[in-house]
């Protein structure tokens, strides 16, 4: 199907490939020093699988990390999303507020459960919605609202669920890029009736593949019992092979929870390497003309999951990423809209909305190497070619200005 000329302007370009490869991975996964030794334990005591003692160990360093009564381990941040959705009872006929500006699995949970996504628009400057955003989409059959924190950037965690306390919404945060992220010194994932996490490569922590449910739910018990089901193809307690309800197969490993448990005690030193990272980037690349760099964390301190820029438009995006390939530094582009993503569009009877936040975002921002251990002089080297790849000529004869200067030379 052909997609609306609004949004075949907007579509990203294919991922730059270096010739020789990347020297510089955008990411590399965070493992602890102790982890090698808990997997072998694992392997050697038969703890492997979602059956064994060790998954629990997890959740209950999860549940005293975050100071929650309620934590259950699942095979992904997709699953995890649907976890919480079934367990707020979300189904056919009920509509979800989602961002637009996030990651796929978002939506992908709620077409699941056989809900309806509502995509709601970014606040101006901002990377997640605030609560005029997300008012302004509420629907009669609105029965929940999903915000994602993106990048590590905070939403207003309290208006939110003053929001959703007052109209009766079950409000769930999607912590998968915040993991250790804190709004006005509490850790996010604290404030909505459900938290959901990733546990992919590429989070704060990981399990390789992986994620979990939090909630401070007062019937932890019903919680525990229903989650064990919906994760577990609805075996129940009392009856092996009896199953009274659909479900999937959403559990973790024993030896992904031996791999990620070591991590969780780490999440602060990493955070904290994560704001480091993030003030050297901001100190090397303030003064770059034709950069808007990402938004700081409004609620505490700036220690975003990536660190993200936004060139002027998607042809200056791309040509300053294959400059980047080109010597080697991967990067990735901010996440493509969702209300636009062909899958929505072929099934709507109209056009799409037009969400200009989120569709800015995702036309003009990608993001740079951002990862534990992350040296000062590879940052400093990142931000020098960085900055050449600005400077130099666009394909198409535009020059970016640097510093109030035009260089045109390629």
């Amino acid at each position: 199907q052909t997609l609306p000329e609004r949004v075949m302007e907007m579509l990203p370009a294919p991922e730059p490939k270096p010739h020789n490869g990347f020297r510089l991975q955008v990411s590399y996964p965070y493992i602890s020093p102790d982890s090698r030794q808990k997997v072998l334990n694992a392997i050697d005591n038969g703890t492997i699988s979602s059956a064994t003692s060790v998954v629990a160990e997890f959740e209950e360093e999860l549940k005293d990390f975050f100071g929650v009564s309620f934590a259950k381990a699942c095979s992904s941040g997709y699953s995890a999303l649907v976890l919480a959705l079934k367990l707020a009872s979300i189904t056919e006929g009920d509509d979800v507020l989602i961002p637009s500006f996030t990651m796929a699995a978002v939506m992908n949970s709620v077409i699941t459960v056989g809900a309806r996504p509502v995509f709601v628009d970014c606040e101006q400057g901002k990377f997640n919605p605030s609560v005029s955003e997300y008012a302004g989409k509420v629907t009669p059959s609105t029965k929940a609202l999903i915000v994602c924190h993106t990048y590590g950037i905070p939403a207003d965690c309290a208006a939110l669920q003053g929001f959703c306390k007052s109209n009766g919404f079950i409000f769930i945060e999607d912590i998968a890029e915040a993991i250790g992220t804190e709004f006005n010194g509490h850790l996010v994932g604290r404030f909505g009736d459900f938290a959901c996490a990733s546990l992919y490569a590429n989070k704060t922590i990981t399990s390789g593949d992986g994620g979990f449910v939090l909630s401070n739910n007062e019937t932890k018990t019903i919680l525990k019992d229903r989650a064990n089901s919906y994760t577990n193809h609805g075996f129940s307690k009392q009856f092996h092979f009896l199953h009274f309800e659909h479900s999937g197969n959403y559990k973790m490993s024993g030896l992904q929870a031996a791999f990620v448990m070591p991590a969780v005690k780490n999440i602060p030193e990493i955070m904290e390497d994560r704001r480091r990272i993030a003030e050297l980037y901001r100190k090397q690349l303030d003064s770059v003309s034709g950069l808007k760099l990402m938004p700081l964390n409004p609620f505490g301190k700036d220690a975003p999951w990536m660190f993200g820029v936004l060139a002027d438009n998607k042809q200056k995006r791309t040509y300053i990423r294959r400059k980047l390939a080109d010597m080697g530094i991967e990067t990735r582009d901010f996440f493509f809209p969702l209300h636009l993503q062909p899958l929505i569009i072929q099934n709507l009877k109209s056009p799409p909305d037009v969400l200009p936040n989120a569709e800015c975002l995702g036309t003009c921002g990608f993001y740079l190497p951002t990862f534990y251990g992350l040296r000062e002089d590879i940052i400093t080297d990142i931000c020098t070619c960085l900055k050449k790849a600005v400077l130099t000529e666009c394909e198409n004869g535009c020059a970016v200005v640097v510093n109030g200067s035009i260089d045109g030379t390629p």
